[in-house]
């Protein structure tokens, strides 16, 4: 259950749609609402947030600002980009500034909503065309040498394809707690510091086909 959510849109029509989403398909006790930069901030200055749904383009700035104060403030809030842009710019300035996803809401409602869902499940929440994005940006031309054990390739292969990390680690046969240990290992080896991230990374050295 994603008990408190802050939509941050300008579009007030979308801001109350993305609202009702978080309420009826992600069961939110409480949405906050800010349609620029600076209400954002106060928002989450005033608030704990469990999940962050956050456009870029702001009338007073970047929504990747909010990210960045979100993950300094509130590390453990899930956030979420939902915007129209699709170009790599926006999409990797984003991963940069720390997001765990990135969806487009003008795709289908019914795949946002499973995008939405899938942060429940654990799973890192890309849109279809922007996964897609990801794999033609980050096929490798050569084999990559994964810095990787095998155990940890496992963990994030499974991780990368929804499991939590207790379910995955119930799979490999291990106890949640060493699995998080793995979880640990990968984002320090890959540098990374999100699922987002490291789906990228593990598209990247062949780890996983995201197609697949």
């Amino acid at each position: 259950m994603t008990s408190t959510v802050l939509i941050i849109e300008d579009v007030e029509d979308v801001r109350t749609w993305l609202a009702g989403l978080a309420q009826q398909e992600l069961a939110a006790d409480t949405v906050y609402q800010a349609g620029s930069v600076g209400e954002g901030l106060r928002l989450i200055n005033e608030h704990r947030v469990s999940l962050a749904l956050i456009d870029l383009g702001l009338p007073d700035g970047s929504g990747t600002e909010i990210i960045r104060a979100l993950k300094q403030q509130q590390p453990d809030c899930y956030c979420v980009v939902t915007t129209i842009f699709d170009d790599s710019e926006n999409l990797f300035n984003a991963l940069h500034a720390g997001a765990d996803g990135y969806v487009l809401k003008d795709e289908p409602e019914h795949e946002l909503i499973n995008n939405l869902r899938g942060i429940l499940d654990g799973r890192p929440p890309l849109s279809a065309a922007i996964a897609k994005k990801i794999l033609n940006q980050f096929r490798p031309v050569e084999p990559v040498a994964s810095p990787l054990t095998t155990r940890e390739e496992e963990l994030l292969t499974l991780i990368t394809r929804g499991f939590s990390v207790p379910n995955a680690s119930k799979k490999m046969g291990i106890s949640a707690h060493t699995g998080a240990g793995y979880l640990k290992q990968v984002y320090r080896k890959l540098q990374v510091s999100s699922r987002a991230e490291a789906t990228i990374k593990a598209v990247k050295l062949g780890i996983v086909n995201i197609e697949e």
